[in-house]
């Protein structure tokens, strides 16, 4: 079950960062808003989410946990739109902007899908 949920929260996290992304950047959002939908979702998929579990098995805390995919999030859109555009700086900017929002997108979407009856104070300062 934690497998679904954490795959449901990658897919739905691409999806509004990338609605999101753009109506930050570009100020609507259309058909064309989800074009980068195939970098962000790979990146939501296999980064964000492998971190993640890479780091609740070394029981990272909470709170690091979602430092590092922040973190993780910037570094590997910058990369990768960098990688695409040949070290263009806007595009890897642009790039690192929309693994920032991947990112927040994950995290706010991991914490509102976590089952409430485990939530305890102690798995956040651990």
């Amino acid at each position: 079950m934690a497998f679904l949920r954490i795959m449901l929260v990658s897919i739905l996290a691409a999806v509004a960062a990338c609605a999101i992304a753009s109506l930050i950047l570009f100020g609507n959002i259309e058909r064309a808003s989800f074009i980068p939908l195939m970098f962000v979702l790979p990146g939501s998929l296999f980064l964000l989410a492998t971190a993640y579990g890479a780091l609740a098995e070394q029981g990272r805390p909470m709170i690091w946990r979602y430092a590092a995919l922040i973190a993780i999030g910037v570094v590997g859109g910058g990369l990768m739109l960098g990688f695409i555009s040949s070290g263009d700086g806007k595009n890897t900017a642009i790039g690192s902007f929309y693994g920032l929002t991947t990112a927040l997108c994950w995290i706010v979407l991991h914490a509102l899908a976590r089952p409430q009856a485990h939530l305890t104070v102690t798995e956040f300062t651990i």
